[in-house]
């Protein structure tokens, strides 16, 4: 079978891992100390853990109902919010980037809004600073989605302490995984209290963590290039042979791939263990990230999008953005299936998904960034070579633009 190189720049887990006899550290504790963050709560998935923090926020403003959310994000955000009868409502992009636009955020933000929901993607950091100036006009709360960004850091803190409240993933795909899992913090006492209380509640589901579990020891098996074809490749294939983009990046959800309940204690000490390698993962694919974006940068009609000052990125992926819808199609028609870690991030903005399409609202740059944003992998799997290849595919392409 060809090798299929995995779309982000997951942690693969080695079978030691997986020996409860070998690892009793509680991944709580070893997160707090890896990052320097208060000891968060243990969720099952980074939604849930959204669902915890937007919980303990309603239980505080009652009368606040709604959630500001980027109009470009994953549709699970959009779908956790409404499952716990919150509000979504969509705010527009800067013009050509993922940060907020700005002036529709102000406009949006009301008394009624209970939270601002900011999200570090591609494992880049967002700076708050103007975010919580608008969020305090109306006593807003920030939470800061870093599922995408885990060790990440902003002014040499880790990420999650700018804003109120914080949570990571440990889905597949996000660095460290558990076979879904989520690790919620916050900075302020009495928020961080009333979360670990919440957590501590949710119920032990068997069969989920059987589930889980089961998908834990399939990654540990199948996570490598010589194998990944059978559980990620194949279906890329069928869904985008079917024209069916949103299954292809598996953004096909709906409020019942949405469960609640506890993370198990083999799961998270297998997560611990692996913890102990991050520091050298994050660093490598930070070296790797650098050197591949400068060689991207020289490519004409793109724009690439890299650390900003006083930031350090984790780059699980590198994400770009065409200048035209074209060029991404032509990219996307020449390397997607190709087995070389070449794919979307999220392929609609939040109105355009058919679960979501009751959220319609004029979002025009969210719109036109998800049309022409695309993401090459990080992973150490891509080598130099591969890398190359894609290179010389995709300076073609841009080049042929300047003939058109």
């Amino acid at each position: 079978m060809k090798p299929e190189i995995p779309p982000t720049n997951g942690l693969a887990l080695y079978f030691k891992d997986l020996n409860p006899f070998n690892h009793q550290q509680d991944l709580a504790s070893c997160i707090s100390a890896l990052l320097n963050i208060p000891k968060p709560a243990l969720t099952c998935s980074g939604t849930a853990a959204l669902i915890i923090a937007l919980e303990t926020l309603k239980e505080l403003y009652p009368q606040k109902t709604q959630v500001i959310i980027p109009a470009w994000t994953c549709p699970l955000v959009a779908l956790a919010i409404e499952k716990i009868g919150l509000i979504p409502i969509l705010c527009d992009l800067e013009k050509n980037h993922f940060k907020f636009d700005l002036h529709d955020l102000k406009q949006k933000n009301n008394i009624s809004t209970l939270a601002i929901i900011v999200t570090h993607f591609a494992g880049l950091v967002y700076d708050l600073t103007d975010l919580k100036y608008i969020a305090q006009q109306h006593n807003t709360y920030l939470i800061e989605d870093a599922a995408q960004a885990m060790g990440a850091k902003y002014n040499h803190q880790s990420v999650g302490l700018q804003g109120d409240i914080a949570f990571f993933s440990l889905a597949f795909g996000k660095g460290l995984t558990s076979a879904e899992g989520g690790i919620l913090f916050s900075i302020r006492p009495e928020l961080q209290k009333k979360i670990h209380k919440k957590a501590s509640k949710v119920p032990m589901l068997k069969d989920w963590e059987f589930k889980r579990s089961i998908e834990l020891f399939g990654y540990t098996l199948l996570y490598r290039p010589s194998t990944l074809s059978w559980i990620y490749g194949h279906h890329l294939r069928k869904y985008l042979k079917e024209n069916n983009e949103i299954a292809a990046v598996g953004d096909d959800f709906n409020q019942e791939d949405i469960p609640i309940h506890q993370l198990g204690k083999w799961r998270s000490h297998v997560a611990a263990h692996a913890a102990n390698r991050l520091p050298e993962h994050w660093n490598q694919a930070h070296l790797q990230a650098k050197k591949r974006i400068e060689q991207l940068r020289k490519l004409p009609h793109l724009t690439i999008f890299d650390e900003e000052s006083s930031t350090t990125a984790t780059f699980p992926f590198i994400l770009i953005l065409a200048e035209h819808k074209k060029i991404t199609d032509a990219i996307l028609a020449a390397l997607w299936t190709g087995g070389l870690g070449i794919t979307k991030l999220f392929v609609r903005a939040i109105p355009d998904y058919p679960a979501l399409k009751h959220l319609h609202s004029s979002v025009p740059n969210a719109i036109d960034f998800a049309e022409r944003s695309f993401t090459i992998t990080n992973s150490a799997w891509l080598d130099d070579q591969n890398f190359n290849k894609i290179l010389k595919t995709i300076e073609m392409i841009t080049l042929q633009y300047d003939l058109i």
